[in-house]
């Protein structure tokens, strides 16, 4: 599976899970935004999928971005009004990039 590479120029949140207070008891896990950074993205399905909408729960979303030491595989993205799970992440500090494997959350 091939993605392409170019400008980083999509804005991209990252979001972590918030440390859960007495009175969060039982409520379903929060997250809060973390960092904002500009990203390239690529979805497998290339882009007449993507023009098309035609994007399921099986496609992966590739977000490609600068190292940021607050991405873990615990966090999600936020990208254009939709949330997505990291299912990989490869970080490279020395390269100065980070690599991450994303699917959306379907709610």
């Amino acid at each position: 599976m091939a993605y392409s590479t170019g400008i980083m120029n999509k804005r991209v949140l990252i979001l972590n899970k918030v440390t859960p207070t007495q009175a969060d008891f039982g409520e379903t896990t929060q997250y809060e935004v973390q960092s904002c950074v500009w990203a390239n993205v690529t979805w497998n399905r290339g882009v007449k999928a993507l023009r098309e909408g035609a994007l399921d729960s099986y496609d992966t979303v590739m977000f490609r971005m600068r190292y940021n030491s607050v991405v873990t595989r615990e966090s999600r993205i936020l990208y254009e009004g939709v949330t997505y799970q990291i299912q990989s992440l490869h970080a490279d500090q020395q390269e100065n990039i980070v690599q991450i494997t994303a699917t959306e959350i379907i709610k």
